[in-house]
């Protein structure tokens, strides 16, 4: 946690917040904030900004909160095959941190059906997650979560119909772009998609192909999915805010 995440309705009408709990442990146990310590705080889905800790005792950390700083725009949007249970808790806290708006989940055919039986998949659950991936990154936009359990209505249905960025790419280790031929303008969104570990199959590389996406390559070696979503993602935005031209 690099700073303390509020909810909205953590807020009194003054500015006050009292915080419970993990959080309240965290600041008094490994921030190690009493009283007339300043920290870093965000509402989630609002202004970032600082809190006062005015008193700690049994009833949790009361903060008198200063917000006014604007969050970074966000609106990058993350296609993601539903990898192991484990596997998809952590990537959603990553593509929070990394500044995702939009997390698209899907079927492919690598997918493992039990994957979509589990705790997981729970809203309440992800939620969580995604509040963690904030906290690491001093973020306060809270990504929305879809999820689409049949392939083809998705691509041929659902995507046609999206708003989503004009740039589009998708993780392939054997794609003909590697990502340092490609070119973003500054500060440009983009879509990215990543497979199951086995990777997409042709007959979806050419379903998404259809859609305007891209495949692209972050090197000659296959990555597991959370590796390729920090590579891909570190990758594209390192590109935009360059405003980088093809390589030649």
């Amino acid at each position: 946690m690099n700073f303390l995440l509020l909810e909205p309705n953590e807020l009194d009408p003054h500015g006050v917040a009292v915080v419970r709990g993990r959080r309240a442990q965290h600041v008094t146990s490994v921030l190690r904030a009493g009283v007339g310590n300043t920290l870093r705080i965000g509402v989630v889905g609002g202004s970032l900004g600082s809190g006062l800790v005015d008193a700690v005792d049994e009833a949790g950390v009361r903060l008198v909160c200063t917000l006014g700083a604007a969050p970074p725009l966000v609106d990058d949007v993350l296609f993601l095959a539903v990898p192991r249970p484990k596997v998809l808790l952590r990537m959603l806290a990553h593509a929070a941190a990394l500044g995702f708006a939009r997390i698209v989940l899907f079927r492919s055919w690598r997918v493992e059906k039990s994957h979509l039986d589990s705790t997981a998949m729970r809203a309440d659950v992800q939620r969580q997650q995604l509040l963690l991936g904030l906290e690491q990154a001093g973020r306060t936009s809270m990504p929305t979560v879809e999820f689409h359990a049949l392939w083809k209505p998705m691509v041929e249905d659902a995507l046609p119909t999206m708003s989503l960025p004009a740039r589009r790419f998708c993780g392939h280790p054997n794609a003909a772009a590697p990502t340092h031929e490609l070119s973003l303008a500054r500060g440009e969104p983009f879509a990215l998609a990543i497979g199951p570990d086995g990777g997409f199959t042709d007959y979806e590389l050419a379903g998404l192909r259809t859609n305007g996406f891209l495949a692209v390559s972050a090197g000659p070696s296959p990555l597991r999915t959370e590796t390729a979503l920090a590579v891909l993602t570190g990758q594209l935005d390192l590109l935009r805010r360059r405003g980088s031209v093809p390589h030649r």
